[in-house]
């Protein structure tokens, strides 16, 4: 009696380690993500307050499947002028290493009697280096 539940048990077993590993090695390959740094070259007005995802250093991004694709940053606050801001950067890549940037605000609300800020758009680019 013992023998009948070893058969099929056993080919069961042998079954199921074939069909793993025809799986592992069956899987397409997977896609390698690339992390690079990007460090932006754009002018500053003196004095002005620039909402930016720069802010503390150099951004880091993952590149999906190493591709550069555009890239937007949103970053919204209220500032000291009393308002509510929301800037937007957008980053379009021009090469394998480099995108165009451009930085916009607009004022979302005010509180009332607020003189708000100047805007500050501004163009530049960004080199991607990859990451230490």
């Amino acid at each position: 009696m013992l023998q009948a539940v070893e058969g099929p048990l056993l080919k069961m077993v042998a079954v199921a380690g074939v069909t793993a590993a025809v799986a592992a090695f069956a899987m397409p390959a997977k896609h390698h993500d690339v992390v690079q740094r990007l460090v932006l070259h754009a002018p500053e007005r003196p004095r002005a307050l620039y909402l930016t995802a720069w802010s503390e250093g150099d951004v880091y991004v993952t590149l999906h499947d190493g591709e550069p694709r555009p890239i937007t940053f949103q970053t919204r606050a209220f500032i000291n002028d009393g308002c509510e801001w929301l800037a937007t950067e957008r980053l379009y890549p021009t090469s394998e290493n480099r995108y165009s940037y451009s930085y916009d605000e607009e004022i979302l609300s005010c509180d009332p009697g607020a003189t708000p800020a100047l805007r500050t758009p501004r163009v530049g680019y960004v080199t991607a280096l990859p990451a230490d």
